[in-house]
């Protein structure tokens, strides 16, 4: 029977299946209380149910795998449990392959857990673990199932963890088995995560079981498909090496032409083989590899019978046709995708993962419909697709916010604004699960760099809409994504805890156990740049996932609906006490000023300032800094002078004259207005604060006419607003020389300014400014001053870091600190407040980081500063804010307006001297 069994799964014939059921039955005939051969042919039918999409075949097997479980039980034969629990798994998991219904799969890891339980109970106890390859198999069958239908990362990890335990079996065949359930694994794993070691070592993986194999050996299929499936996700989500995806195509090629005719997965493996050929047209606009991908997929349909599998090669059929009637401009052609689009979407229940993407083809199909024959029923329709993929709960997530983006696009281009607005709404509040905190760092800067943006473009539609303070939560949603969810893992639960008390405390163990697997995930790579290591990665995505449940359960409770929700305007207003937040937004739509005083918000319209313009004024003064800092001497220093000069003019007609003019209107008493800028896009880049034409007519400039501190959000000024208690220690950190990097010479000049103002200061320098003697004296001290040098990776802004003598303090480092509220942080140092040039919203630097971290005031820098001004610069702030006998940061603000004022009137013309250094705080 094994024999029988074993040449089926080499040639897909079904008749040796028919003959092997029919030799177990025999079996059975004789012996009907025997286990083992229950189990065969609870096997041999699970493998014929799955075969023929028969769930008739498969209510058999789970009846025979029942009975076979009740009789080890009645006879107490423990050592073989594990094995019948395993198998009712896998009955299970077949059922849902063949019907997708959830109840089955979430059954089938019931049945996995048991199993694995059993086994480890059996090991305790010293019993043989003979059948432990069979369990497993089965087990790990069942987990990666689950995880492909519900996305929970939990259970691929425990796939991927079963997997590296089966390799380490004695048999080879278990070895060869484990292999390929890890290429497949770790390529699902990193579909999700992004985690480049994961598709390496899948791609490894299956080269080197490949390369043991002769050429008709069964396990050669599965591992080509998963070297295939390894090669194209990391082609699609690197930087895209195209022998990747070259090398993908011929391994799926030479797969589909040696597959027998009746192979199980010749349909799954012709719909993937049609998904290469599809990317690869697109990629060189190929008419004839995309006639090759119509041929496959329509191959797959042929091959498939009924039900969601039918559905899903479908869509596929419908995708490459689309894209075929696209490219050679065939309205027909687009007819026959959306007929096709719609037979798959019929087979689609709500709860499957692939109803979205079946939704999103449908709808660009119908969209591209409408633009040919202008029937509004069919854009009407395309919407409703859109809506509904973008609102699955169980969809992918990159397609949702794909199927958002599409429909926001589309009415904004038909210009219906509350279409639009409600569209980027649903973007926007996509934007957490996109950045997913259980994923790491640097694939949530990725994915949120493909949605750069998007709060403009949001809050363009709700001021269009005449709806500004929905502007100002959109805003708020829509950036600091990264940091948002730092902050809701470190926010008050007293509420909760009076009413829930337990779930309060399980909330609690959980966010102080994640913060500890984030900050321990931290690694340092050789070449100093902080990365989340991979060491312990799944118990990090464990504790987020228990996380998201808990809060989950939180918002069902009444009263806790929003419970650590995005703040509404309600909250939000409270920002402007004592002066204006100044929102500044641009967007390919439009582009306003949304001014938040105590209570309301006021709107200003900036019809001069373009989005793209506004890209090429941040880009231009980036290359001229970095010129200066790669060494371009005299001519490099004159340039980013000009460019500042021009930036400053630009920006005082384009934003700071009308702002300035509005606030004059609204507070017609106040001779110089306290701002707190709040910029958004390219804007983050440029220098707000120094807007004006210098030399020109009084007051114009923003200088003239308002004392300016930034803020990245308006809930970290209200954070920034609570009061620090206890009397304040200060220390300083000074580096005056690194190796390879340029002296600072007035380091010790400005250590001692700073000393000189602050009684009992604590100085770092030397071999004394270590990392972990800095992190130490940040838990310890409530003001921080740092004269040395900072570094910003404008593709990798969480690589920003200031330079001390053993090595970098990043900005992940410093945003993990977890120590009392501190008051002021003064970073004289280069970079410390200038942030990703891909994720401008984001905020993340080090000046942002150090606000996360508790301290009230920070003050950093834009760009590189002069070492000379920024000693006269800070002996001028400490003077300030000591001159009542006592450190008082609440004036920081004022106190750098007047140090800053008294270099400008020295020189005017020298913006690049006097306008990088900047407040942040209340």
């Amino acid at each position: 029977m094994d024999a029988l069994i074993v040449e089926y799964d080499r040639d897909g014939d079904e008749s040796r299946l028919v003959e092997a059921e029919r030799m177990v039955r025999g079996f059975l005939a004789a012996e009907p209380e025997r286990v083992d051969w229950l189990l065969a042919l609870s096997t041999v039918l699970l493998r014929r149910g799955r075969l023929a999409g028969d769930d008739t075949f498969l209510e058999s097997a789970a009846a025979l795998a029942e009975r076979a479980d009740a009789l080890t039980e009645r006879d107490g034969n423990t050592d073989v449990r594990p094995l019948m629990l395993a198998q009712l798994a896998w009955v299970a998991t077949a059922r849902y392959e063949v019907g997708h219904r959830p109840a089955d799969i979430t059954a089938a890891v019931r049945y996995a857990a048991a199993a694995l339980a059993a086994v480890e109970a059996g090991a305790e106890k010293g019993e043989p673990d003979a059948m432990q390859g069979e369990v497993l198999v089965r087990c790990i069958t069942a987990y990666q199932m689950s995880f492909q239908r519900f996305g929970r990362l939990v259970e691929i990890d425990t796939a991927v963890r079963l997997a590296r335990r089966l390799g380490r079996s004695s048999d080879p065949e278990f070895v060869s088995t484990a292999r390929n359930f890890l290429a497949a694994c770790l390529g699902l794993r990193y579909a999700r995560t992004g985690d480049r070691a994961d598709v390496d070592e899948a791609i490894a993986h299956c080269r080197t079981g490949l390369a043991g194999l002769p050429r008709r050996h069964v396990d050669r299929m599965p591992l080509q498909s998963a070297l295939a499936f390894a090669l194209m996700q990391r082609w699609m989500r690197t930087d895209g090496a195209t022998e990747d995806l070259l090398d993908a195509v011929r391994i799926s090629r030479a797969l589909v032409a040696d597959l027998p005719r009746g192979e199980s997965a010749r349909a799954q493996l012709l719909a993937n083989h049609a998904a290469l050929l599809f990317v690869q047209a697109l990629e060189g606009r190929s008419p004839r590899h995309l006639e090759e991908a119509v041929r496959r997929a329509r191959e797959a349909v042929a091959s498939q019978g009924e039900g969601a599998s039918q559905a899903s090669h479908l869509a596929n059929l419908a995708n490459v046709l689309l894209a075929q009637a696209r490219l050679g401009s065939d309205p027909d052609g687009v007819r026959t995708a959306v007929d096709i689009g719609k037979q798959a979407l019929a087979h689609l229940s709500p709860g499957n993962p692939d109803r979205a993407r079946a939704l999103n083809i449908l709808g660009s199909a119908l969209r591209i419909r409408y633009l040919i024959d202008r029937d509004p029923a069919d854009l009407d329709a395309a919407v409703g697709m859109w809506r509904s993929a973008a609102g699955s709960p169980v969809g992918p997530i990159e397609i949702r916010m794909t199927a958002a983006r599409k429909w926001a696009e589309t009415a904004a281009e038909e210009g219906d604004g509350a279409l639009a607005l409600e569209a980027h709404t649903v973007a926007v509040e996509l934007l957490p699960l996109l950045a997913w905190r259980g994923l790491d760092r640097g694939v949530q800067e990725k994915r949120l760099a493909t949605a750069s943006g998007l709060a403009g473009e949001a809050a363009a539609w709700a001021i269009a809409s005449g709806r500004p303070e929905r502007a100002v939560e959109l805003l708020e949603q829509g950036r600091q994504v990264l940091w948002s969810q730092a902050v809701q893992t470190r926010s008050d639960l007293s509420a909760l805890a009076a009413v829930a008390p337990r779930l309060a405390a399980e909330l609690d163990e959980v966010r102080r156990e994640l913060d500890g697997a984030e900050i321990a995930d931290i690694s340092v790579h050789a070449g100093g740049l902080p990365a989340f290591s991979t060491g312990d990665t799944g118990r990090r995505r464990r504790l987020v996932e228990r996380w998201d449940q808990l809060l989950s359960d939180v918002r069902r409770k009444q009263g806790f609906e929003g419970f650590l929700s995005p703040a509404a305007f309600d909250v939000l207003r409270h920002a402007g006490a004592g002066g204006a937040v100044v929102l500044v937004s641009t967007s390919r739509y439009r582009s306003d000023a949304l001014i938040v005083t105590a209570g309301e918000v006021h709107h200003v319209p900036l019809p001069w300032l373009a989005h793209d313009a506004a890209q090429k004024r941040a880009a231009a003064l980036l290359a001229a800094q970095h010129e200066v800092e790669s060494g371009g001497g005299a001519v490099a220093g004159a340039a980013l002078r000009q460019t500042l000069v021009a930036v400053q003019r630009w920006l005082w007609d384009t934003v700071g004259e009308p702002v300035c003019t509005a606030l004059d209107g609204l507070f017609p008493q106040v001779e110089r207005h306290r701002v707190w800028w709040c910029p958004a896009g390219p804007l983050t880049m440029l220098p707000l604060h120094a807007a004006g034409r210098f030399g020109a007519r009084p007051r114009s400039s923003v200088a003239a006419r308002c004392v300016s501190s930034y803020t990245p959000s308006l809930s970290a000024l209200l954070r920034a607003r609570v009061a620090v208690s206890g009397p304040p220690r200060a220390f300083a950190v000074g580096v005056a020389a690194l190796p390879g990097q340029a002296a600072l010479p007035s380091v010790s000049e400005e250590l001692r300014a700073v000393s000189s103002h602050v009684p009992g200061l604590r100085i770092l320098s030397g071999r004394g400014a270590t990392v972990a003697a800095v992190l130490a004296a940040l838990d310890e001290h409530g003001w921080a001053h740092f004269a040395c040098h900072g570094t910003q990776d404008f593709e990798r802004p969480s690589a920003g870091a200031l330079r001390l003598v053993d090595g970098r303090l990043s900005v992940l480092d410093l945003a993990g600190r977890s120590g009392a509220a501190g008051d002021l942080a003064y970073l004289s140092a280069c970079r410390t407040a200038a942030g990703g040039r891909d994720l401008p919203d984001e905020a993340i630097h080090l000046t942002a980081a150090l606000q996360l971290a508790g301290f009230r005031h920070v003050i950093g820098s834009q760009w590189a500063v002069s070492d000379r001004v920024a000693a006269q610069v800070a002996g001028d702030v400490y003077a300030s804010l000591t001159a009542g006998g006592a450190l008082d940061a609440s004036g920081a603000a004022l106190a750098l307006d007047r140090a800053i004022d008294r270099v400008r009137t020295e020189r005017p013309d020298r913006p690049d001297l006097w306008a990088a250094l900047i407040h942040t705080g209340p």
